[in-house]
């Protein structure tokens, strides 16, 4: 049986891949010690690598977790409700982004004067890991990533609630021992994310410490608000000029550029929007609808979006030139991708403050969040003073309608931010989506996670089908993973079963 991958060392064949560039000659180019010592490899380079393709492959390579979260539609996808091998996100993280932040770790781990570069990687793995595990569940952790001396060649794989606790204290310990002193070797620009800025990674060790608390609040109501009143007068992320976001370049090398773009030179005709973000946007007169996508050229039609899983004729009424297109904007060569926001923090902290765990105001703080995302999206002063001043800007009616009309926001707010989204979905019930007559392998419900890959089950047996077997139903895509615990979800849209969802 093969080693599993996932729990090789790896660092000097991917190091090599990344710094050196390997010659065809395999044997030598992995004899020669000038490429493989460990002495040889510079972190910075390998951040570099790993935040770039992290970023990239969240945002623009995985389309089908794109429709997942209501944001896109690809008319060519076809059945997205049925049981596929998820080999990716899988061991594209594990054996490109997983494993060399690790060795950026134990690459820093002695150096006094590297641990700001230490504990920085410590906070990206910590990121990588969050979006693994709540794509799959229980995932290898403790068992994974190590070095060659110690590696384990078929890892157990860790609960997500064991992961959790531990990312938990990742990052409130790597926050707490950044320090801005002139002896800490900085990143520097090789950082492509926050430029080895101290007080940035901070805010945004914090930021997502609050957003995995918030995530597990119907899981662990306790922990959440334990974790929540610790940060509250945390530095995170306040004004946009903050944000964690990574542009695109338009260098000549289509691996650098916007995806997006390079999806519509090939295909043109597919770039929709769905209905589902078209419906919130209307629903309120919003003006990021302009921003976010391009109307229709039959006046009527205007800005409809395709909904999800459409079934033989449903797909009529949204055929090529008579839906909404992604706005112009989004498919340029350059597009600035955005790893989390001062909206999205904003919104955070409105849900914990309705939920009574801090005694914040959850409409002053609903109200920032908007604004801190249409300012992010450049729409106008009066505009966004317009909008605030009405329906959309007010949280009304009982506790449930205010916590969707903030996870609402916040879905719009951290647009195509798709594993996000997806999250919020599953977590909450909102956005509520309209699903099609393509039933799919799900009884026509949106997957709760995503099957864990076939190779698994050959090099790992044992150990997957042990996480498999604790999953409620299996290893499917309806099973619900370890915070997905919120009485009532999914919350069928209220036109679910009628045709057509919109009423224009």
């Amino acid at each position: 049986m093969k080693p599993n991958i996932i729990s090789r060392s790896g660092w000097f064949l991917s190091a090599c891949i990344l710094v050196a560039g390997c010659t065809k000659d395999f044997k030598e180019t992995n004899t020669d010690p000038t490429l493989i010592t460990k002495d040889k490899i510079r972190p910075a380079l390998l951040l570099s690598s790993v935040q770039k393709q992290a970023v990239f492959n969240v945002f623009n390579n995985h389309s089908t977790i794109m429709e997942y979260a209501g944001y896109y539609k690809n008319p060519a996808s076809g059945n997205i409700f049925q049981v596929r091998n998820f080999a990716d996100p899988y061991n594209v993280f594990y054996r490109n982004y997983l494993i060399n932040t690790s060795e950026i770790i134990r690459l820093t781990a002695t150096d006094p004067n590297l641990s700001n570069q230490h504990h920085m990687a410590r906070i990206w793995r910590a990121w990588l890991f969050h979006q693994l595990t709540d794509a799959y569940g229980d995932i290898p952790y403790t068992d994974a990533l190590k070095d060659v001396n110690e590696m384990v060649l078929q890892p157990k794989y860790d609960t997500q609630e064991s992961i959790y606790m531990d990312l938990l204290k990742e990052l409130k310990e790597a926050e707490a021992a950044l320090a801005a002193t002139s002896d800490k070797i900085s990143y520097g620009n090789a950082d492509l994310l926050m430029k080895g800025n101290v007080d940035l990674w901070q805010r945004f060790a914090n930021s997502l410490r609050l957003r995995l608390a918030i995530r597990i609040r119907f899981v662990e109501p306790e922990l959440a608000r334990q974790i929540v009143q610790e940060l509250e007068n945390s530095p995170m992320l306040e004004t946009n000029s903050q944000n964690v976001k990574l542009a695109t370049v338009n260098d000549g090398n289509t691996a650098n550029v916007n995806q997006f773009f390079t999806k519509n030179q090939t295909s043109p005709n597919n770039m929709v929007v769905s209905f589902t973000l078209t419906e919130n946007l209307k629903k309120y007169d919003d003006p990021r609808i302009s921003v976010f996508a391009t109307p229709s050229p039959i006046p009527e039609a205007g800005y409809r979006g395709v909904p999800m899983q459409l079934a033989g004729t449903e797909g009529n009424r949204y055929s090529s030139d008579s839906t909404a297109r992604m706005a112009a904007s989004f498919l340029q060569p350059i597009m600035t991708l955005f790893v989390m926001t001062a909206a999205e923090v904003y919104f955070l902290k409105a849900e914990a403050a309705l939920a009574g765990l801090t005694s914040d105001d959850a409409q002053e703080l609903y109200a920032l969040g908007i604004r801190a995302s249409m300012e992010q999206y450049g729409v106008a002063a009066g505009d966004i003073t317009s909008f605030l001043a009405g329906a959309g800007g007010t949280l009304m009616g009982t506790d449930e309608e205010k916590l969707e009309q903030i996870i609402v926001q916040k879905w719009i707010a951290i647009y195509y931010n798709s594993n996000e989204g997806w999250a919020e979905f599953r977590r909450t019930g909102y956005p509520r989506i309209w699903t099609g007559g393509n039933l799919g392998d799900t009884e026509g419900q949106i997957p709760r996670r995503l099957t864990y890959p076939y190779d698994e089950f050959f090099r790992n047996q044992t150990n997957v089908t042990e996480a498999a077997n604790r999953l409620p139903g299996g290893d499917l895509l309806t099973s619900k993973i370890w915070w997905d615990k919120k009485a009532g979800v999914p919350i069928a849209h209220p036109r679910q079963g009628m045709y057509p969802p919109e009423i224009e």
